[in-house]
């Protein structure tokens, strides 16, 4: 990547770039602040191979330490900025960085686990004064020199990124990417996901320390086109931002399309310029409607931080809703049932992979002792742990996590199905269904757990008769969760786990409802 940005930069000069919380960037200002940054790094020790993490949030610093990774030949390890306490000290020890850079409102967090982190040397806080013993980074990036460091060895094999998964079905894995995993993944944004022209802008509101955010900087840098990054998700004013920017183009992650949809519609709703949405889990019930709306079309594809360019989509456009389009020609891909055969068209599987190029995947997980483990098995195949089914006209349809699923009486149960369900109910605008044990036993119960929309008080006996009449029997929840919201990581994906391990306290049972009424009934 730092032959692209150099390239870029040397090609487009003044040219905007990128639009951040805190600066707008030029292509020659984003490769000056690079050189700056890793000039100054340097000076702290940091090297080709060593992991340097970015405790921030979306702005300079963030950006300025990814890009000075690119030229020092470090890896850039971006820590999930709500992170504290010991899920912080966890994560940022198994990495195991020397150096830190970390915002001066995140500072106290990082000072707080800080002596569980022996191999951290040096702290950069940015945005203010941080605690003693650490650096400024305007001290650091004022000082530093424009010039840029010393050329690389060609190595696309050379380790070039370590990220976190989000933690959606338990602890958080470290997956490293190779040099040549960075470039082909950022290409492939800018050509087949978010395929800008020239000059155009790109908008996001993602975490920058998330895989979709970052390609959809990548886009831009590799298509020559502008990206304008936000702090977070705001649903009012929206598309109020994106029309000042002049967008042609968003991403999205989990529930982003529901609110927006939630939103009292206007009549200029549709004046602006997007023409196209990207990201994962497009709700099917709202997704033609959104169209229409807001005068743009919804790609929904499927891709994990472990599959870097191995993603799947659309052929051609528009898109069927609910399908996740197909896998692109850099892997093969399998479903595979449960007895290792592959699955038949529209019954589930699990979702295997394997690239032709296994340098455009990433390298495996990071082990406690800094070794990192291969992903495939025997044949070269990536299990992936998704559940996929083909429809009739050979199409993905994403089913779930493989951990998610629901075993329910001699049936395997895709969440998704039921979610689905619950969704079509008018008051529901979230809804999460997960497996339960009950008494003891290994089979599970199915527990749904919705959030009503604004003004709206679901009734959990009404939503369960209105599943009772879109499901069959045995995909009925038998506990209902009406809640306010639902746990999820900062890329808004739903915690599963976490509401599986809530349990059934306090829930609604519709077990316990029939027996109440048939004693009633009797006493009649």
């Amino acid at each position: 990547m730092r032959s692209v940005l150099e390239h870029q930069a040397a090609r487009l000069g003044g040219r905007p770039f990128l639009s951040l919380p805190d600066a707008r960037l030029s292509y020659a200002e984003a490769d000056e602040l690079a050189n700056r940054v890793a000039s100054g790094l340097a000076g702290h020790g940091v090297g080709p191979g060593d992991v340097v993490m970015a405790h921030c949030g979306n702005g300079v610093p963030l950006v300025g330490t990814w890009f000075a990774c690119m030229k020092l030949g470090a890896v850039f390890m971006p820590v999930n900025s709500l992170l504290s306490g010991d899920p912080l000290r966890k994560v940022m020890g198994h990495a195991g960085g020397a150096v830190a850079v970390c915002d001066a409102s995140l500072a106290p967090a990082l000072a707080a686990v800080r002596p569980g982190l022996p191999r951290l040397r040096h702290v950069v806080v940015a945005g203010g004064e941080g605690p003693p013993g650490t650096h400024a980074w305007d001290a650091l990036v004022d000082s530093a020199s424009s010039s840029p460091p010393p050329p690389l060895a060609d190595d696309p094999a050379a380790p070039a990124k370590l990220m976190y998964t989000s933690g959606t079905t338990g602890t958080p894995k470290g997956v490293r990417w190779s040099r040549a995993c960075e470039v082909t993944w950022g290409r492939a944004y800018g050509d087949e996901l978010l395929p800008l022209e020239a000059g155009e802008t790109v908008f996001s509101c993602l975490p920058l320390a998330h895989v979709t955010c970052q390609g959809t900087v990548l886009a831009a840098l590799h298509r020559g086109g502008r990206a304008v990054v936000e702090a977070g998700f705001h649903p009012y004013g929206f598309w109020r931002r994106l029309r000042q920017a002049d967008a042609v183009m968003f991403s999205f992650v989990g529930t982003i399309l529901s609110v927006l949809a939630s939103r009292p519609p206007r009549p200029d709703d549709a004046d602006n310029a997007v023409r196209r949405v990207m990201g994962s889990g497009a709700p099917t019930l709202i997704w033609p409607a959104f169209e229409e709306r807001f005068g743009c079309q919804v790609v929904d594809v499927w891709g994990q931080t472990e599959t870097a360019a191995c993603w799947t989509r659309p052929r051609r456009l528009p898109q069927r809703p609910g399908t996740i389009g197909r896998p692109s020609p850099r892997f093969e891909a399998r479903v595979v049932a449960h007895d290792g055969a592959d699955a038949a068209p529209g019954d589930d599987g699990e979702l295997w992979i394997r690239p032709q190029d296994r340098l455009d995947m990433f390298e495996g997980y990071l082990g406690d002792d800094g070794r990192v483990t291969p992903p495939w098995d025997g044949d070269g195949w990536y299990h992936s742990g998704d559940l996929m089914r083909r429809d009739d006209h050979g199409e993905y349809v994403f089913a779930g996590r493989r951990r998610d699923a629901i075993r329910r009486r001699g049936e395997i149960l895709a969440p998704g199905e039921i979610e689905e369900a619950a969704l079509a109910h008018p008051g529901v605008l979230e809804a999460a269904a997960v497996g339960v044990p009950v008494d003891g036993r290994k089979d599970e119960e199915v527990k749904l757990c919705a959030v009503a929309g604004d003004g709206v008080e679901l009734d959990a006996a009404e939503l369960h008769e209105f599943l009772s009449n879109r499901l069959p029997k045995f995909m009925v929840p038998r506990y209902v969760d009406i809640r306010s919201d639902l746990p999820k990581t900062p890329t808004t994906r739903v915690r599963k786990y976490q509401l599986a391990d809530e349990g059934t306290a306090g829930t609604w049972d519709a077990k316990t409802r029939s027996i109440v009424a048939e004693t009633m009934m009797k006493k009649e």
